[in-house]
């Protein structure tokens, strides 16, 4: 039995409103807001409460491990601003001070401190040629 133009086009359309409702309905969970350092530290209390990830460059020499908790404490900054984080995993093998990363976590009440319990690091500098260094030849 086939379906005149008419009735095609009617389930068609309320396929459509029903995708739009779903999308439009949908809760945003899962999804976390992506902002770097210098932004939390200006306006912490627009991010306390809630779950973010953000992105800055690890402090050099700031990097501690404590002793009775094995969480890890270091700074991570941008644009001058820094931020203390205390990550309770294990550290990426790229994890480098000085190198990027992208903690996943809650600011503090006082916003002083992101606690943190995922993170990923971008691979070390190492790998990217030296500024000023003469083009590599190609083979």
């Amino acid at each position: 039995m086939a379906l005149s133009k008419t009735s095609m086009l009617v389930i068609g359309g309320l396929i459509g409103a029903a995708a739009v409702v779903l999308v439009l309905s949908a809760p945003q969970e899962g999804m976390l807001d992506y902002i770097y350092v210098d932004t939390v530290v200006d306006s912490p209390s627009e991010y306390t409460g809630r779950d973010i990830q953000i992105h800055g460059l690890v402090v050099t020499d700031s990097l501690e491990q404590d002793e009775k908790t094995g969480n890890y404490h270091f700074g991570v900054e941008l644009k001058g601003r820094r931020l203390a984080v205390v990550f309770d995993g294990q550290l990426p093998d790229t994890f480098a001070e000085g190198g990027e990363v992208v903690a996943t976590g809650r600011l503090d009440d006082d916003g002083r401190v992101f606690r943190s319990s995922e993170m990923s690091a971008k691979c070390p500098s190492k790998y990217e040629e030296e500024p000023g260094a003469p083009p590599k030849e190609r083979s």
